[in-house]
């Protein structure tokens, strides 16, 4: 408050008309010092750095990847009451302004985190919000309280005095059909690693209804080894420290709460790295962490793109192999077809993939057909045992395929990780061997990405149809073009 008497030269600190008219421009200006003054709340360094700085750059995509107990819930509180308060995005006369409906949204697939986005608005608006600092605790003062109209807690529904609302919903209940048309200001997607389809709903039903305004969105979580989501979580973080795509990452450690006194968080980190350091990397520091089942840590999955997403067209001169997983049962698995670029043994590319589940055998054996010719007579591995009957053999059998039976499973599996492995070791030299130089890329292949990142060693109630595809066509380098023998399938027909 006296800096900003002093900014405008001003000698007293009563709110005049000018003031008050002044003040409520630099809380339009400046955020922190609206929650300050206006919502008469303290912020935690994370929580200062990330609505400063998103909200001067006017940044319309952010990914906020940070450790526990940070206080991001409560920065995404303040952010919805600033947008409601001066309808961020809106322009025109203020008497228009003032009148039209405004909305923004938090959504979180965990009820129970929805819910406290809401709590919070309700009790910073209500003075009821504290904290303790310095063994002191300490209650807001809200200079604002007639901002909050009512409250429906049932609804997830806050209305503001200015015609605007807050909505407070979980994509668990109805994955957000409930809000269908609907369209928002600012959506924030709160512990989205969680979700259950994070890559799908976010087009769908997150861009979808931010359209009107050309809102802007916030996705915010703390990495989760278990969550459905993580494997995407991470290949947007990683694509975000690489400057790829739209997004702007912010990121916060544990320390940085400074309303939890050191002496506790000392004790608990201390706790913490005893009971499982690799926990302590997550909950401490926001870091990914690999699930002790997994076979593909988050790396090894994030390491095999090349950022590609659109198939190069076939190259004269070059070598490809094309790997097929097939799945006939209509409510079975998928069919699953890859082609790799083979050329350099060392450096494998995925350059194309193709899936469909269920379909008529003839078109599928089309497909294959087609793609082996496409692709330069491309060498053809296939698992027998996913066939079945005489004609669809004896078609099979008129593409040649390299045999691939379920008894090589652990090898594939096994040259697959190596090579994965060595996608992210900076250390190797042309010339060496296949557990130095062995590698494998690929264009951005979703599905690819999803099966990879929940691959276990027990895999019975898994999807893996795209893993063993690329298993497949990684053995068939390995064991078969760098010299070891290897016979194609005797096709029994009779």
């Amino acid at each position: 408050m006296p800096e900003l008497l002093a900014k405008y030269k001003l000698q007293t600190p009563e709110p005049s008309e000018i003031l008050s008219g002044l003040l409520l421009n630099e809380g339009r200006k400046n955020i922190i010092f609206f929650a300050q003054y206006f919502l008469g709340v303290e912020l935690n360094p994370f929580q200062k750095r990330f609505l400063i700085k998103t909200t001067e750059s006017e940044s319309k995509q952010n990914l906020v990847v940070t450790s526990n107990q940070i206080g991001k819930t409560f920065a995404l509180a303040v952010l919805h009451i600033w947008y409601n308060f001066y309808k961020i995005g809106f322009e025109g006369e203020p008497s228009g302004i003032e009148q039209a409906y405004f909305a923004t949204l938090n959504i979180s697939p965990i009820s129970r985190q929805s819910r406290e986005c809401s709590r919070y608005i309700n009790e910073i608006l209500t003075s009821s919000f504290s904290w303790e600092k310095d063994k002191v605790r300490q209650v807001n003062d809200c200079k604002i309280k007639y901002f909050l109209k009512a409250r429906n807690e049932n609804l997830g529904r806050i209305e503001f005095s200015n015609n605007s609302v807050q909505f407070s919903l979980s994509t668990g209940e109805d994955k957000g059909a409930g809000l269908q048309g609907a369209q928002f200001a600012y959506i924030s997607y709160d512990e989205c690693v969680q979700g259950l389809h994070l890559q799908e709903e976010l087009p769908a039903r997150i861009f979808s209804r931010t359209a009107k305004y050309n809102g802007r969105i916030d996705l915010i979580a703390t990495p989760d080894e278990q969550a459905q989501s993580q494997q995407y979580w991470f290949h947007l973080y990683s694509e975000t420290e690489r400057g790829i795509g739209q997004w702007k990452l912010f990121t916060g450690v544990y320390d940085e709460n400074i309303f939890i006194s050191e002496k506790n968080r000392e004790e608990f980190k201390k706790r913490l790295k005893i009971m499982s350091p690799e926990k302590y990397e997550q909950v401490v520091l926001g870091k990914f962490i690999v699930s002790e089942v997994n076979m593909f840590s988050p790396e090894m999955v994030e390491g095999l793109w090349i950022y590609k997403t659109q198939p190069p067209t076939p190259q004269e001169g070059k070598q490809y192999a094309l790997a097929a997983d097939w799945g006939i049962a209509e409510q079975g698995d998928e069919t699953v077809m890859l082609i790799g670029d083979i050329t350099d043994l060392d450096n494998i590319e995925i350059v194309y993939g193709y899936s469909k589940r269920g379909g008529d055998p003839v078109e599928l054996m089309a497909m294959a057909s087609f793609l082996k010719q496409e692709w330069n007579d491309a060498d053809f591995i296939s698992d027998i045992g996913g066939m079945g009957g005489i004609l669809i053999k004896k078609m099979l059998a008129k593409l040649k395929p390299i045999s691939f039976g379920r008894e090589h499973k652990s090898d594939a599996l096994f040259y697959l990780q190596v090579r994965l492995r060595n996608n992210l070791r900076k250390d190797l030299t042309k010339g060496g061997t296949i557990d130095e130089n062995g590698r494998v890329k690929s264009l951005y292949l979703s599905k690819l990405e999803n099966q990879l990142s929940a691959y276990k060693i027990s895999d019975e109630k898994l999807d893996t149809d795209w893993v063993m595809a690329l298993a497949m066509l990684v053995w068939f380098c390995d064991k078969r073009k760098r010299g070891s023998k290897m016979r194609s399938f005797p096709l029994k027909l009779g």
